[in-house]
């Protein structure tokens, strides 16, 4: 007797799988790190948040259709972007302010989360970046919470995105 295995796609990206999201996405051309293990690669891939690409952002498959023969990739895509996201992180982000700071009713565990992942950094009224938002429990943040380029990155893409398919 034979048994498949079938394997199924991740709904939500593991500890290590996050991080491999989130080198690609500090990449400039959306790349995951060479490093990554198989398994993530195999987990991140069946789960479509990446696709492979060559070198100049041509889908890998399109290309070889044409005779290329050449290196490729996995690039992080929109669904990639998106798993990395909460719908409170994504809304933060994307209601952010001309200036970049997060709207005031963002929820401190968002905010958090967000500068967790590099995607906000607290400043104070001077624009100096700070490690915390400076909450001592008694009085309250002292430094709000600002996208950073990351943050950008993450909800507009890059200036050569790919959809997912």
């Amino acid at each position: 007797m034979t048994t498949t295995l079938a394997r199924k796609a991740p709904a939500t990206p593991t500890p290590a799988q996050r991080r491999a999201l989130l080198a690609a996405l500090a990449d400039p051309k959306g790349r995951v790190p060479e490093y990554t293990s198989t398994r993530v690669l195999d987990a991140i891939y069946l789960a479509r948040w990446v696709h492979e690409v060559t070198n100049t952002g041509r889908a890998a498959w399109n290309a070889r259709l044409h005779g290329y023969e050449g290196p490729t990739f996995l690039s992080i895509n929109s669904r990639g972007r998106a798993a990395l996201l909460t719908e409170a992180g994504r809304t933060a982000l994307r209601e952010a302010g001309p200036d970049g700071r997060l709207p005031e009713g963002t929820a401190w565990p968002t905010a958090r989360t967000l500068h967790r992942d590099g995607l906000v950094e607290y400043r104070d009224a001077n624009g100096t970046v700070h490690p915390t938002d400076g909450d001592d429990g008694v009085r309250g943040p002292l430094y709000a919470p600002y996208v950073t380029e990351l943050g950008r990155r993450i909800v507009t893409g890059f200036p050569q995105a790919h959809r997912a398919v």
